[in-house]
């Protein structure tokens, strides 16, 4: 599968546009994606903030085990959008929203970010970041065939360190897919 990205956003008061192709194996949990910071650059916060919404943004490619009903797979090819919360450590808090369609062999995904309250002299702002660690996302069925997801992230600091960012998101699909029950 193929992917293609536009993501429109605002950090702190400063405007951008970063736009990608790419491509996946959805079954295989595997996916790829070249990025272009095409309005705004060079940005003057840390870009790993930004990639939860590229990489961990389409979970479509996720590898799921057989016996869990896959509802982001199963909600193609019309879709579904998800809204998040981003909490950092520093009173930083991003609000992030994806569209994600397929048309033909083609993920598209239409992406805001949006973002205020970084202290200038933390991390963020000073591209103290290294990566995100490893984490996992519990999720779990809320009303009217949602899922709703909570995860509690960690930013890798340059010269050692963590910075906290706390997440809650929501994921709705276009069309009633099977729940996972849990």
């Amino acid at each position: 599968m193929n992917i293609k990205l536009r993501m429109e956003g605002e950090v702190n008061g400063h405007k951008f546009t970063v736009e990608g192709e790419g491509s996946g194996k959805p079954y295989e949990g595997t996916q790829t994606i070249d990025l272009e910071v095409t309005e705004g650059g060079p940005l003057p916060f840390a870009f790993d903030i930004l990639t939860t919404a590229f990489q961990y943004g389409n979970r479509a490619f996720t590898k799921y085990p057989a016996d869990i009903p896959d509802y982001f797979k199963e909600s193609f090819p019309e879709g579904h959008s998800w809204v998040r919360t981003m909490v950092f450590d520093d009173g930083g808090v991003c609000d992030v929203t994806n569209d994600i369609r397929m048309y033909g062999n083609v993920f598209e995904y239409e992406t805001t970010f949006h973002c205020n309250n970084f202290d200038p002299s933390g991390p963020v702002m000073q591209k103290e970041t290294l990566k995100w660690e490893p984490s996992c996302e519990g999720m779990y069925a809320g009303k009217n065939g949602v899922l709703l997801g909570d995860e509690f992230r960690h930013l890798l600091l340059v010269g050692g360190g963590h910075f906290r960012c706390d997440f809650r998101s929501t994921y709705s699909a276009r069309k009633r897919v099977e729940m996972p029950e849990y």
